[in-house]
């Protein structure tokens, strides 16, 4: 095999973690989108309770974040990620034996706790401790594969549920987090270096880039905050309107199945966004872009408003906000390590994690009510309304960098 030397220090891995996340997101966060008709039907649920499970899953995540944040500084990511992966097949598993609304959500608690170990922040932590200083450019290559999970998954949960129904694609996808995700997990080498012996190997006066602070400690409480209100802001939009995606496209005059075919550009639009950040990502602060997205995001709401039942202007919008979206969830991984250094990394992300993961938590449900109660054009300006509210903490976040 001649190639292999040529590739990069945990390169296979790194691929590895990629099919992962495509997998974990696209079977828990992704998949309700296309089986919640069909497990509402048969179990008597309504919209509020079968998108609330999303809702728990990252209530549990937030609430296990900050000690999961600091096991992984002290311990390195190997056994969490591994743990992670048996419990979400447990609760994938107990989603597909649901008989009524408790079982349904407490599967979704199971399943939140699986997250917490192997998904939301715990891939990132893998790449800092392995990467060291290339790990912005690592984590940025790595997610553009990951932005394809809903054009993955979308397609596959409704191809599997047509063919064998809903609870057994439940089980297919459990069983893919044993067969597939678990030996992915396994290889992540057993030890990590600890933050307190990378101190050791730096020589007096040096210093690595990915551990640099561009946040003086006087300013760090503050510029913490602004990064919180700013990727939780634009989480709630965008952890709460793709998940009604497909019904918005429907209920705006498009057919049914032209709205799932539109729908699912979101998964290249997102991957062609992230490709472009990590072409440019070594040129322009990671500010700058998340910047970017974060203007482009209420723009593209108010295309689909504007244009009602126009699949041209449907396209417009799937592309410009799925591409504003994806570059937001780069900077959502790779900003808190630009502004305050990769030590204890895990432990910030941890923090960082309660805030915006009540806020994901609130966006489902959210715009579930917001839509039914009082329609899809109030659902799009409210987005706009909240995606301008994270832009303006941006500012205050540059303006506050450009001071220190």
């Amino acid at each position: 095999m001649p190639a292999l030397p040529r590739l990069p220090e945990h390169g296979l891995l790194i691929c590895g973690l990629v099919v992962t996340r495509i997998i974990g997101w696209g079977t828990t966060f992704y998949a309700p989108s296309v089986l919640a008709r069909d497990i509402g039907r048969d179990l008597g649920l309504d919209i509020t309770v079968l998108f609330g499970g999303i809702t728990i899953l990252l209530v549990t995540g937030a609430a296990l974040a900050p000690a999961v944040g600091r096991h992984l500084d002290r311990e390195g990511t190997r056994r969490a990620m591994c743990i992670g992966a048996v419990v979400c097949a447990i609760g994938l598993a107990l989603l597909g034996a649901a008989q009524g609304p408790v079982s349904y959500l407490a599967s979704w608690v199971v399943i939140g706790v699986g997250h917490a170990f192997s998904l939301a922040n715990v891939g990132s932590v893998t790449v800092a401790q392995l990467m060291g200083s290339r790990t912005r450019r690592v984590l940025g290559l790595m997610m553009l594969a990951t932005g394809l999970s809903s054009s993955v998954f979308w397609p596959l949960a409704a191809l599997l549920s047509e063919a064998w129904g809903w609870r057994a694609t439940w089980l297919i996808f459990a069983a893919m987090q044993i067969v597939i995700v678990l030996p992915i997990y396994a290889a992540v080498p057993r030890r990590h270096r600890p933050d307190a012996e990378i101190a050791k190997a730096v020589p007096p006066g040096a210093e690595l880039e990915a551990d640099r602070e561009r946040v003086p400690p006087q300013h760090r409480r503050a510029a913490f905050w602004l990064v919180a209100v700013v990727f939780s802001a634009s989480g709630l939009v965008s952890w709460g309107l793709p998940l009604h995606l497909i019904d918005l496209l429907h209920n705006s005059g498009i057919g049914q199945a032209e709205a799932v075919g539109i729908a699912a550009l979101s998964g290249p639009a997102t991957l062609l966004a992230r490709l472009v950040d990590a072409m440019i990502g070594e040129r322009l602060p990671v500010e700058r872009t998340a910047l970017a997205g974060l203007m482009l995001g209420p723009l593209s709401c108010f295309l689909l408003v504007l244009g009602p039942g126009s699949q041209v202007a449907a396209v417009a919008f799937v592309l410009c906000f799925s591409g504003a979206m994806g570059v937001i969830s780069v900077a959502r991984a790779t900003l808190p390590l630009a502004l305050f250094g990769r030590r204890g990394f895990a432990t910030m992300m941890g923090r960082l994690t309660v805030p915006q993961n009540l806020a994901f938590a609130a966006a489902p449900l959210l715009f579930a009510v917001m839509i039914e109660q009082f329609g899809r054009d109030v659902a799009l300006i409210a987005s706009a309304a909240i995606q301008v509210f994270a832009l303006l903490a941006m500012a205050a976040l540059m303006r506050r960098l450009g001071r220190s």
